[in-house]
């Protein structure tokens, strides 16, 4: 295919503001050439291809458990103890060709919808054929979890083998071993995970703050997260609790140069974002807003995190939790919830931060050279900038694979 050239009504670089009409021009392997402003220009392009919308790159979903796709009406908006109670009696049940049809039919559809990189949850190997053949690109999580200290070393190796299959892979082989969240794991697990990650520096990522009983459990030991423990761990010891914020709590496992991806964050205060930012050299915080309202009918203080300037990427979580795979779905329930966020940081949170946050340094941006994928956004309000609640995105122009291990 010969080179191409683009326009909308805006295109966003992401790296620089909007270009009204702008033209960008992609090559032979679908890379970016140049990006144009037709006010500059003293020629005619002959094949322009012109499109009605917003032209941004290919979006990041930073936080997904493609596994959980069969459960996907199954349960029912109630709290989070709720909803992992229930989840791990419908695991018991569901037959492996439902898992698997349900993996092929969601992954497919998150191309569709533009997400060509993903940060993927694993507690087994059912994603694995599908990310060997997938044309997204994966950074996969293997998440480990387990209070009891006596079975740290049995949950470790699990997790351990897991990162070995996915790391065995021709490709989408890249792979963290990683906490399940801050409460869920005995310091001697944290510790196993911590020594295995410290030398390759790879991404963490930890559920966090996803609801109040966090912060009570590590307060005092109350709340339904004991109460849980104890539910699943009939006879361990009490857990002995700090005083303290959770990642406060657990962020003297690692060294501050660990990379970590913190996910949720939906009562996550002021004192949170200060400590984690001052500890933490590369940190990233993963919004989730539309599982966050379904599990605990709760938003993330969006406008707090802005103030002081963190890192935000935006993760979908599962179809457990949400109605659908789709980041522009993800911007929508921000858009309408803070109207004040500019829809140009939002699309740098869904694109370039996101590939930041993974290491896809090809992704993201239209800047030259990269291949981050086109996608095109349509039914959009360009007047003011923003999307309809009837906006859907497509990828019109593939993002490049590259092997980066």
């Amino acid at each position: 295919m010969p080179m191409r050239f683009l326009t909308a009504g805006h295109v966003f670089p992401i790296y620089e503001a909007p270009l009204s009409n702008g033209i960008l021009v992609v090559g032979e392997d679908d890379s970016i050439l140049d990006l144009l402003d037709p006010e500059s220009l003293d020629y005619e392009i002959s094949d322009l291809e012109k499109y009605t919308g917003f032209l941004c790159p290919g979006f990041i979903n930073s936080h997904c458990h493609l596994e959980l796709s069969w459960a996907k009406g199954l349960i029912e908006g109630q709290g989070l103890n709720h909803f992992l109670k229930r989840l791990d009696t419908l695991r018991k049940e569901i037959r492996e060709e439902e898992v698997m049809k349900a993996i092929n039919r969601d992954g497919d559809a998150m191309l569709k919808s533009g997400i060509v990189a993903v940060g993927d949850i694993s507690n087994g190997l059912t994603t694995l054929s599908y990310k060997e053949k997938s044309q997204i690109v994966f950074h996969t999580f293997a998440e480990v979890f387990g209070s009891d200290p006596a079975r740290a070393g049995f949950a470790f190796g699990h997790g351990f083998q897991v990162s070995e299959a996915f790391r065995s892979l021709s490709r989408n082989n890249k792979i963290s071993i990683t906490p399940h969240a801050t409460y869920s794991l005995s310091p001697e697990l944290f510790r196993l995970i911590a020594d295995a990650s410290n030398g390759s520096r790879s991404l963490l990522s930890i559920h966090h703050q996803e609801s109040d009983d966090e912060n009570l459990y590590f307060r005092d030991g109350s709340g339904l997260i004991a109460e849980r423990r104890k539910f699943f761990n009939p006879g361990i010891v009490p857990f002995e609790a700090t005083g303290k914020r959770p990642i406060e709590s657990i962020a003297g496992y690692f060294p501050n140069y660990q990379p970590i991806m913190l996910v949720h964050n939906t009562v996550s205060q002021e004192a949170d974002i200060l400590f984690a930012g001052n500890y933490f050299h590369r940190l990233y915080w993963c919004l989730c807003p539309n599982a966050n309202l379904f599990i605990e009918d709760k938003l993330p203080d969006i406008e707090l995190f802005r103030k002081h300037g963190s890192c935000i990427t935006l993760g979908t979580d599962s179809l457990a939790s949400n109605s659908s795979l789709s980041i522009l779905e993800e911007i929508k329930t921000i858009q309408f919830h803070f109207p004040a966020v500019p829809l140009c940081e939002m699309l740098m949170w869904a694109t370039q931060n996101g590939a930041e946050a993974l290491g896809f340094n090809h992704l993201g941006t239209f800047e030259k050279g990269k291949r981050p994928g086109v996608i095109l956004i349509e039914n959009i309000d360009n007047n003011n900038l923003g999307l309809l609640p009837a906006s859907w995105p497509r990828l019109i122009v593939m993002h490049g694979y590259e092997s980066l291990y």
